[in-house]
């Protein structure tokens, strides 16, 4: 048998093409292989409320670092000094109420309500305390905000309104301290600081979740719902992982952090009974309208904002 044998020359054309073909294919591949995705940021802003439990709860897990986000979690006690710090562009956004949202756009900070937060405002007498026989009724408050709002609803579906002095306290923890002290007939709290009231001798006037009200929201500037809208889905992402983590483990597993973290009355340990959460979802376009209604009576703004152009559903099922 005759055995053919390739040229040289045509061997070394082969293995220039093979070559070429393996330099090709390593060009398209081998970057995906090695490149090493950078994490997301968010800074964000909580009140130390029920609200700002989802958020807690997610980052202890490590929810969002395996998502890819890093976040930083500031928590107020005062909406003034939340305010400051979304207006000085230290924050992306930040649990808020409806009345933060008009706020911020007549001020020219461009911003949007992303979802709802869990939020209850409740009214609670001082200890032994029974307001039908006071002649005035004084209520301690923060000025301008979801409890001044939370306030005036309440002592108008009590019938308080004609007795009620609003005496303004910005901050919640020495709110509550005098309304422990007897200082104040009574005060709006955020849960679960009203807990802690009623569990100091306390009575409920009303709340606004039993109005069929939820003001409580979360706000994110407009630049970071355009320039980081993969960040603010994670965000959610493990928001709505920390709910179903704080909805389905026992309370004792996490009150403690709670109480570190967000600043929560000890007593609340052993006491405090956590209600069933709900994933995120829109912010309520009915308590808007009650709550726009509000501040043009007080006269806090003048614009009539449509729902439609302060809030989005993007990142919400």
């Amino acid at each position: 048998m005759k055995q053919r044998h390739l040229k040289p020359s045509l061997l070394k054309i082969d293995k220039s093409i093979i070559g070429l073909l393996l330099l090709a294919v390593l060009v398209l591949f081998l970057p995906g292989c090695t490149k090493k995705e950078e994490p997301q940021s968010l800074k964000i802003g909580v009140m130390s409320d029920l609200g700002a439990a989802p958020f807690i709860i997610a980052k202890e897990q490590g929810y969002f670092e395996k998502l890819g986000l890093e976040l930083e979690i500031t928590v107020f006690k005062s909406a003034t000094d939340r305010d400051t710090a979304m207006q000085t562009g230290n924050l992306d956004g930040a649990m808020a109420d409806m009345l933060t949202i008009v706020f911020y756009n007549d001020a020219a900070l461009n911003a949007k309500m992303t979802s709802q937060t869990f939020g209850d405002y409740v009214m609670v007498t001082s200890p032994n305390t029974t307001l039908d026989a006071l002649d005035k009724v004084s209520v301690g408050i923060s000025s301008n905000t979801v409890i001044d709002f939370a306030t005036e609803q309440i002592a108008r579906e009590a019938g308080l309104s004609e007795r009620t002095e609003l005496v303004a306290i910005p901050q919640m923890p020495v709110r509550l301290e005098m309304l422990a002290a007897g200082e104040l007939s009574a005060a709006t709290l955020p849960e679960p600081l009203a807990s802690a009231a009623l569990l100091g001798g306390g009575q409920k006037v009303n709340s606004t979740l039993e109005m069929g009200l939820r003001p409580g929201v979360f706000i994110m500037t407009q630049t970071a719902i355009d320039e980081k809208a993969d960040a603010i889905e994670k965000l959610y992402e493990g928001y709505n992982q920390g709910v179903d983590y704080l909805n389905t483990t026992d309370q004792a597993d996490y009150m403690g952090l709670l109480i570190e973290q967000l600043g929560f009355p000890p007593s609340l340990a052993e006491s405090f009974d956590f209600p069933t959460l709900s994933p995120a979802q829109a912010a309520d376009e009915v308590t808007f309208s009650t709550v726009l209604d509000w501040m043009k009576t007080r006269n806090l703004t003048t614009t009539s904002y449509e729902y439609k152009n302060v809030t989005t559903d993007a990142f919400v099922k």
